[in-house]
């Protein structure tokens, strides 16, 4: 991680990691460090503390020896760019950056392999479909997220990996993700195009509380066990559509 050895990472303070730090915990209940970054990183980014930068170097111990802050087992690193940071960040670029943030951790989720291929579009569909239910929530709301920004920025963000491209001005299925790309008929049947055996459940009959789950910041690994479980336990079994020829 070059940024953090030319010393151009820092730790935030805690009137500057305030609002992201109550969301983050309602929203992802994990240990997390907060991290301003003077460049590299655009609005947001989250990486897991297990990230090796060379052979056998994790992340979170180069941030531990560079920066000299524990970062304890399990955590994710958030980091934001420097400017985002230097003054209150407005709520409606919080709720963005937290959907864009929700969206990569999502997408880390099934880089772990968690969920078996077959089924990583279904467990997609609806790990969104929850946060996005969850952020619609008095609860989510009364932290000063505001449900619109926050599903753009996390429709934006798997919008381009179901399209396959990570720049995403308008997605295959003809659609420009907004705040209700996710709850959109559209969407379904063009992730029905792309795996016949999609059968997800719609989008309002995913619980909006599916992955709140209570208790303290838990490790990554332990999130990832509870995700699977409650994910896996809505799906049921694997359901064979038949393709006429």
């Amino acid at each position: 991680m070059e940024l953090v050895w030319q010393g151009a990472v820092r730790p935030m303070s805690v009137t500057e990691s305030s609002r992201l730090r109550r969301v983050f915990k309602a929203m992802l209940p994990m240990r997390i460090v907060c991290l301003a970054a003077a460049a590299g990183v655009s609005r947001i980014s989250v990486l897991s503390d297990e990230l090796e930068v060379m052979p056998a170097l994790p992340l979170g111990d180069v941030i531990d020896e560079e920066l000299g802050i524990d970062v304890p087992y399990g955590s994710l690193l958030v980091l934001c760019d420097e400017d985002s940071v230097t003054q209150p960040m407005a709520y409606e670029d919080l709720s963005f950056d937290m959907g864009t943030a929700v969206g990569k951790v999502l997408l880390t989720v099934l880089r772990r392999g968690i969920f078996p291929l077959e089924r990583e579009n279904e467990a997609l569909y609806v790990m969104a479909c929850a946060f996005d239910r969850m952020a619609r929530t008095s609860e989510m709301q009364n932290l000063g997220l505001i449900p619109g920004e926050f599903s753009k920025a996390l429709a934006g963000t798997l919008g381009a990996y179901w399209a396959g491209s990570q720049l995403l001005p308008q997605d295959r299925c003809g659609m420009i993700p907004d705040c209700g790309y996710l709850a959109s008929p559209e969407l379904r049947q063009y992730l029905m195009m792309l795996d016949p055996g999609f059968a997800a459940p719609a989008y309002g009959q995913v619980p909006s509380g599916l992955l709140a789950f209570s208790g303290g910041p838990r490790s990554f690994p332990e999130w990832l066990e509870q995700v699977r479980d409650v994910v896996n336990s809505l799906l049921g079994e694997r359901r064979h559509r038949l393709i006429r020829s």
